[in-house]
């Protein structure tokens, strides 16, 4: 059969996927079409306009009873497992024990905060599946405002407004300097100008905590010399206290990392949202899915919990 025409006997028979299913199990024109809620003569007239413009005959009768022929009985099972499929498809946007969830997080937030809250959630939701991904700070964000996840872990929060936030957790943002540091002794708050000529170890561009130090290095009016560019936080902190330089980052919630010291800066905007965001409209097109709903629910219950434990 060439390519178009099974394209057109597709189209064809996906409005009747239903019809043929329900004659097969009944084998009964008039039962078929009472389970289907529609009168008798309409259902019969479909399944012949469906044989006729398909050329398959798919249903032939046995005295007061119809039966499929061999090519019915052939396509039946593709029915079934379309219509299965089809149902599973459904229960994905309207049932919140059933569904899948998009979500992108932060490389730092993946080792512990997103598997507990994952954990607990799925505990009381088994069924519900999850599409994870682990990204920078704008690639999630912009994976979330093009409808690529319904949910994303991030920081800091846009200001994007197709987009909506909660905040779960804010930390502080200090200045990291190796132990040994003129400063690393200073019981005060430091200004950012203090070490206007020393190299910083920052993030690259991208990540969340990089935007945040763009914004209080330009609020202090200040171009830093660049020692070096990190993929993530901890590599940062271990650069600094090898003395390649200072940096800005989070707090750590166990304490400076061995062989740095964390001072506080004199920016009172120098923190760091943590949140979870999602599309204003809906992750499904101005509709949110149960289970999505039921997962950003849990979140923003448990969230501001785990992630001041956990997230260092």
């Amino acid at each position: 059969m060439e390519s178009e025409d099974a394209d057109r006997i597709t189209r064809l028979l996906a409005p009747r996927l239903h019809m043929l299913a329900a004659l097969a199990r009944t084998e009964h024109v008039t039962r078929a079409a009472e389970t289907l809620g529609m009168p008798q003569p309409t259902l019969s007239r479909a399944i012949a306009r469906l044989q006729e413009d398909t050329g398959l005959t798919l249903v032939e009768r046995t005295g007061r009873g119809v039966r499929l022929t061999r090519t019915g009985r052939l396509l039946l099972p593709h029915v079934e497992r379309a219509l299965a499929d089809l149902a599973r498809g459904v229960g994905e946007l309207t049932d919140a024990g059933q569904g899948r969830v998009g979500l992108t997080f932060l490389p730092t937030l993946g080792v512990e905060v997103v598997p507990a809250l994952l954990r607990g959630f799925r505990r009381a939701h088994p069924d519900v599946r999850f599409t994870l991904v682990q990204e920078p700070w704008a690639d999630s964000l912009r994976r979330l405002a093009e409808g690529g996840a319904d949910l994303a872990l991030t920081s800091p929060l846009p200001a994007d407004p197709r987009l909506a936030s909660t905040v779960l957790h804010t930390q502080a943002l200090r200045l990291v300097v190796p132990e040994h540091h003129r400063l690393a002794a200073a019981d005060r708050e430091i200004a950012l100008t203090e070490v206007a000529a020393e190299e910083f170890v920052l993030l690259k561009p991208g990540r969340g905590v990089r935007h945040l130090t763009d914004l209080i290095t330009d609020r202090a009016a200040l171009t830093p010399k660049v020692a070096f560019e990190a993929d993530d936080i901890a590599t940062a902190r271990g650069l600094v206290g090898a003395g390649l330089g200072v940096s800005v980052l989070p707090a750590r919630p166990r304490g400076p990392l061995p062989g740095t010291v964390e001072l506080a800066l004199a920016d009172p905007g120098a923190v760091r949202p943590i949140g979870v965001v999602h599309p204003v409209q809906g992750s499904g097109g101005g509709y949110t899915p149960p289970a999505v709903a039921t997962f950003l629910a849990h979140v923003r219950r448990h969230g501001p919990r785990l992630i001041p434990d956990l997230t260092g």
